[in-house]
C-alpha cells in the first residue's frame, strides 16, 4: 500500500510541469495596446483605426506567431490611457512600456528591451552649437512636445537644470526652434525622424550626440492579465533574446520609418517653416 501511495505521488509530481503547460496554453489570444501617436513604434492603422500598426506591433506578431497565439493590437487612446488599460488588466500587454519603479507594481517587464529610446537635443542645422554633454544645455531656452514622457531621473534633472517650455506637439516645438525662439528641442530620436521628416522639417535640424537620456522600451504584461504566467513571460523573454540577437527590432524600426514616410502627404511649403 505504501509503495502504491509513493508511486502515485511521484506520478503526480512528474505530471505537474505538464499540467502547468496545459494551463498556460488555455490563453490562446493576447490583447496588446500602446501609445497611438508614436511612429515608427506604433500608430493607428489608417485602414482600420481600431488597430495599431508599426514596428512594435510587427515584432510582437512575430513572437506570438511562433508561440501559436492569436494577437490583437488595439487602439485604446493616448499613451496614458493605454497604460491605464493595461494596469487594470482589461488589456494583457503594453507594447511600448518604459521601465519605472512605479509601474513595477502593475506590470511585468520583459527583458531584453525592444530598443533603447534616445532622448536627443535637436538644434538648427547651422554651425556654432558646440556640444559634448547635456551639461552644455544649462541656461539655454529649450522646448519639448507636451506628449513627451521623460524618465524619472532625467525628469528631475531637466526640472532642476533646464529652461524648458512645452509646445502642443513636435511640429509646434520645431517651429519655435526654426524661428529662433528656443535654442534646442528635446525629442526621442526615432520619433523625431518620423514626425519631423514627414513634415519636411528634418533637413533644417541636426541631432546632438550624445543623447541627454537613454531608456529601454519593453513589452510588459499586466499583473492582472488572465494570460500572465511564468510560461508566457519566459517565452516572451526567450523570443526577444533571439530576435534582438538577429537584429530584427532594429530592422523593423528602419522599415517602419520608411513605411510611415511613404504614407504621409508631401509637405507643403508652409509646413516647412
Amino acid at each position: 500500500m505504501r509503495c502504491a501511495v509513493q508511486s502515485a505521488l511521484i506520478a503526480l509530481l512528474l505530471a505537474a510541469p505538464f499540467a502547468a503547460g496545459a494551463a498556460a496554453s488555455k490563453c490562446d489570444r493576447l490583447i496588446a495596446t500602446g501609445g497611438a501617436d508614436n511612429p515608427p513604434f506604433l500608430w493607428r492603422d489608417p485602414q482600420n483605426p481600431k488597430r495599431l500598426v508599426g514596428a512594435n506591433a510587427e515584432l510582437l506578431k512575430k513572437i506570438t506567431d511562433s508561440l501559436d497565439l492569436k494577437l490583437e493590437v488595439l487602439y485604446t487612446g493616448d499613451s496614458g490611457k493605454a497604460l491605464e488599460e493595461v494596469r487594470s488588466g482589461r488589456v494583457d500587454l503594453l507594447a511600448d512600456a518604459v521601465l519605472s519603479t512605479k509601474e513595477l507594481a502593475h506590470l511585468d517587464f520583459i527583458y531584453p528591451s525592444i530598443t533603447a529610446l534616445e532622448m536627443a537635443a535637436w538644434v538648427r542645422n547651422e554651425p556654432g552649437f558646440f556640444y559634448s554633454s547635456r551639461e552644455e544645455l544649462k541656461g539655454r531656452p529649450g522646448a519639448y512636445a507636451a506628449t513627451t514622457r521623460f524618465g524619472g531621473e532625467f525628469e528631475s534633472y531637466a526640472k532642476n537644470n533646464f529652461r524648458l517650455s512645452s509646445a502642443p506637439n513636435l511640429a509646434a516645438a520645431v517651429k519655435r526652434l526654426l524661428a529662433g525662439q528656443v535654442d534646442y528641442i528635446l525629442h526621442e530620436r526615432y520619433s523625431a525622424v518620423a514626425q519631423a521628416g514627414s513634415q519636411g522639417m528634418l533637413d533644417d535640424m541636426q541631432r546632438l550626440e550624445p543623447p541627454v537620456d537613454r531608456r529601454g522600451m519593453h513589452f510588459a504584461v499586466a499583473h492582472d492579465s488572465a494570460c500572465n504566467s511564468p510560461w508566457l513571460r519566459g517565452q516572451l523573454a526567450i523570443k526577444m533574446t533571439e530576435l534582438r540577437a538577429a537584429g530584427v527590432p532594429q530592422q523593423l524600426l528602419v522599415e517602419n520609418l520608411e513605411r510611415w514616410k511613404q504614407r504621409q502627404p508631401a509637405p507643403s511649403g508652409d509646413s516647412q517653416r
